[in-house]
């Protein structure tokens, strides 16, 4: 990343900003619909059947557009890394929203945006933190410590356990945003892509053998639930996520993750019956307000 030649990411443009939405938008829903999947198999396996899904929709995408899969020597290690990030992250998030509300979970996620830009400080020459930024995220922050406060003044000890695995899974996202859009300035989006999933799959299958108790129980519900995590989010949306973190900014593209919360928690309300309550909001608010500022340097 020492060459500013290689480096080809820009600020966002017109299709830059449509695609940022649409994918915060779609992954809005996500904290619900594996909240809804647990009810019908284990964590580690509805992780397999996310990245199994997400992964042949990867290879088909990779066969259309004839990529190439062969992968250069010195790049193995990037990518298998790459794979190893998706997979702890997913496994974290997984177990973590089993143990929490829906609307707990969507709140602890979004903060990979904040978790995004400190890591991109650090390893992005372009995309440093100043004095208002920072202030962003200590104000985005503070929304989390309302929401462990509340679980814990409301002796909801499982809610804070499964707050912060979400919180562990938010980080490791964050750190793969970065992680894959420096690499992919190198190697095929494809490449990552499949890694990503055959990785994810491996490990998940292999935690869900020896570590779980596994039931599987088939319904319309776990189908629905599966098909949106596997191939609109696992497939469609990191095929997306991964181009937009190749040719933009990562600081940028995390942006739109500012609708997600108000999003997810409403459909978690809708579709889950949970409780909209001012603790919830006023997370959400600082949430908002602090990461507008940390991620907006120009957006």
């Amino acid at each position: 990343m020492s060459n500013k030649k290689r480096d080809l990411r820009k600020k966002l443009d017109n299709k830059g900003y449509l695609l940022s939405i649409f994918v915060a938008f779609l992954w809005s829903g996500n904290p619900t619909s594996v909240k809804i999947s647990l009810n019908y198999t284990t964590p580690f396996l509805v992780g397999f059947l996310r990245f199994t899904l997400g992964g042949i929709i990867a290879l088909i995408w990779a066969i259309y557009r004839k990529d190439t899969l062969k992968i250069k020597r010195e790049n193995i290690f990037p990518i298998i890394l790459a794979g190893l990030f998706p997979a702890a992250q997913i496994g974290f998030y997984n177990i973590g929203q089993a143990h929490t509300l829906a609307s707990h979970g969507i709140i602890m996620i979004v903060t990979f945006p904040l978790w995004a830009a400190v890591f991109s400080h650090f390893f992005t020459p372009n995309d440093k933190l100043n004095l208002s930024r920072t202030l962003g995220l200590i104000t985005a922050y503070s929304g989390v410590v309302v929401l462990f406060w509340d679980s814990i003044n409301q002796s909801f000890t499982e809610y804070l356990f499964g707050d912060i695995l979400m919180l562990i899974s938010a980080m490791l996202l964050g750190a793969r945003l970065i992680w894959v859009s420096h690499i992919t300035q190198r190697v095929g989006q494809s490449q990552v892509i499949l890694s990503e999933a055959i990785v994810g799959s491996i490990m998940s299958l292999f935690l869900a053998i020896f570590f779980e108790n596994i039931f599987l129980n088939i319904s319309l519900k776990l189908i629905l639930s599966m098909a949106y995590q596997g191939i609109l989010i696992a497939g469609m949306g990191i095929i997306l996520q991964t181009y937009l973190l190749r040719s933009y900014l990562p600081g940028k593209v995390t942006f739109f993750n500012l609708f997600q919360p108000i999003i997810g928690i409403f459909i978690s309300w809708f579709l889950l019956d949970e409780r909209l309550s001012f603790i919830l909001f006023l997370s959400i608010f600082l949430l908002t307000i602090g990461t507008y500022f940390t991620v907006r340097k120009k957006v």
